[in-house]
């Protein structure tokens, strides 16, 4: 099925790598004991990436060739590629600002909907756990299977985040997030019954030492910033004006992110490993420690603002999430520096407001137990001056 989608392609603007890892890498968070599983382990399925958990998910909830999935107005591709793949139509719902569902649309989404709405996807953005019972009542009283996307959320074998899983017949994760594992997608299902039969393929051994080598590749594939050089850097991109992106409306089918040939296949055993050995006191610590740092640094700037100031009780965040005002200046320069941030700017368009807005507004900037406090340092400074920079160069334009 096509959808007709948003598309940008920052290709023409040559940005660098990331001088920082967006994601966790070395042994940050890796513990020696293995916690106890807190369910068994009939309830879970592991596959190599979220996209393909997902994938099954659907599929068991009945997607398929004349049903329809609700899925989030603001959204990463991949969360709609395995509809997709399946055959089904996909209809978005709206959110609100905090990125909650907005509720009372969706009666008038259902009655409008070309085939039966078999399944409704509900994310926990960030990590912020949402209260999806009224979500879970709704879906009951239609019999729409609610799947629960805990995509950004430390929700493995051996920790469930608060909150989280305790709402939807099935619950997806990306282990691979909060953990420094070459990949690694779960799939837990509340009644281990619907799980029966399903036995993704083990990976190959080649793939398995190339996802170790991989592993040693990243804990030494970036160069510590110095933070002492930024004016002269940042200085030296504003003197230019901002490459022109690509950014084009198309009907679009799935994304290049999703590879059919991979669906089935389960995580590396190297990253099954890794998984099993968290350290969960030090991962929940050093990530709200680096979120409040994120926080007190861009509350009170003019420039953005965080989208939640506060983290709730137990959270353990995935990636600080920023808006920003001027996006195609503040994005260009941030990405040219090498910082490492990332956006959902390629999406199936929507009539939602947020969506819209947060496309290219919305930043997602890293806070991994892997930064230590010089790299946080040096990206805060980093965001700091481009966002004064932005401001001071919009200022005289006009």
């Amino acid at each position: 099925m096509l959808l007709d989608t948003l598309i940008f392609d920052p290709s023409p603007c040559g940005f660098p790598r990331p001088r920082l890892p967006l994601l966790p890498v070395g042994f940050a968070g890796i513990a020696f004991a293995a916690p106890p599983a807190w369910v068994p382990a009939a309830h879970f399925r592991h596959f190599s990436r979220g996209r393909y958990a997902l994938r099954e998910a659907y599929r068991l909830a009945g997607i398929g060739p004349g049903s329809t999935l609700f899925a989030p107005a603001y959204h990463c591709r991949t969360m709609l590629d395995p509809a997709l793949a399946l055959g089904a139509g996909v209809a978005l719902y709206p959110l609100r600002p905090d990125l909650s569902p907005d509720l009372a649309a969706l009666d008038a989404l259902f009655d409008a909907a070309p085939t039966p709405v078999k399944a409704l996807l509900a994310t926990h953005f960030f990590g912020i756990a949402r209260d999806f019972a009224a979500l879970a009542d709704w879906c009951a009283g239609r019999n729409v299977t609610l799947i629960e996307d805990a995509s950004h959320a430390f929700f493995t074998q051996q920790h469930r985040p608060p909150a989280i899983g305790g709402f939807g017949a099935f619950v997806v994760s990306s282990p691979y997030k909060f953990l420094p594992s070459p990949d690694g997608g779960l799939l837990y299902a509340k009644d281990a019954r619907h799980l029966q039969g399903l036995n993704p393929a083990a990976a190959g051994w080649g793939d398995e030492l190339r996802g170790i080598v991989g592993f040693w590749q990243k804990t030494r594939s970036h160069q510590r910033p110095d933070i002492a050089t930024l004016d002269a850097e940042l200085a030296a991109i504003a003197a230019h004006p901002c490459r022109p992106v690509i950014d084009r409306r198309e009907l679009a089918g799935t994304s290049a992110d999703y590879s059919s040939a991979r669906a089935g296949r389960a995580s590396l055993r190297f990253s099954r490993l890794i998984c099993r050995h968290p350290d969960i006191e030090f991962i929940i610590q050093k990530r709200r420690d680096n979120y409040q740092r994120w926080s007190m640094a861009t509350m009170n700037l003019p420039y953005c603002r965080p989208l939640y100031p506060e983290l709730p009780e137990g959270c353990i965040p995935y990636m600080f999430p920023l808006i920003i005002d001027q996006a195609e200046t503040h994005f260009y320069w941030l990405k040219r520096l090498g910082v490492p941030i990332w956006r959902w700017d390629s999406m199936a368009a929507a009539t939602c407001p947020t969506a819209t807005h947060y496309r290219l507004h919305l930043l997602h900037l890293p806070c991994h137990q892997s930064l230590d406090e010089s790299e946080m340092d040096w990206m805060i400074s980093a965001l700091t001056k481009v966002g004064a920079g932005g401001t001071a160069l919009l200022q005289a334009r006009q």
